[in-house]
């Protein structure tokens, strides 16, 4: 018996299925497996400001009125920790312009704590590491009152008090909006 050949259409079927296929690749939207929460914080605070000038004994002053602004950035995976990032603006004797980066991890609703690095930059500079506490009370969705105490050892630079370590015991208050 003699064989009869089929013969098939690949030409049809490679002129159909590739550009099905370019096609839905190009029209795909793109997966959004991760994205940002951002956080704005306006405030203002003052505090305590020590340091050994010398004497071999600590002394304390008011720590200059600053104003503190910023943005923390937190992955919607894993909303309790993150990065933060503040402008500080000190206002008294003659101001100064610093600001500060930090780890924060938040530990229940409304309540997290911080560290990072923290500094003066401008017309002098002071370098140093800060820990602290943010108390959030939130007022809706979109934000609230936050209060931040924190402390503040600032060992480097060119405006420290005989060459000794500077510290600060602040207290800011201010404005949240999660953005």
């Amino acid at each position: 018996m003699p064989r009869v050949s089929r013969s098939r259409p690949h030409g049809a079927l490679l002129r159909v299925s590739l550009p099905t296929l370019i096609c839905a690749m190009l029209l795909a939207l793109p997966a959004r497996a991760e994205g940002w929460m951002y956080a704005g914080f306006f405030g203002l605070g003052s505090g305590l400001e020590g340091g050994n000038a010398g004497t071999d004994t600590m002394s304390w002053q008011r720590a200059r009125l600053h104003i503190s602004t910023g943005v923390d950035l937190r992955s919607d995976e894993d909303p309790n920790q993150g990065l933060g990032i503040r402008g500080v603006f000190e206002l008294e004797k003659g101001g100064s312009i610093g600001a500060e980066v930090r780890y924060s991890r938040w530990l229940g609703r409304g309540f997290g704590a911080y560290a990072g690095v923290c500094g003066t930059l401008f017309p002098e500079t002071l370098v140093g590491g800060t820990v602290g506490a943010t108390f959030l009370i939130p007022f809706g969705k979109r934000g609230g009152l936050y209060f931040e105490p924190s402390f503040a050892a600032l060992p480097l630079g060119s405006d420290l008090p005989d060459h000794s370590v500077l510290f600060w015991g602040l207290l800011t208050v201010g404005v949240n909006v999660n953005l």
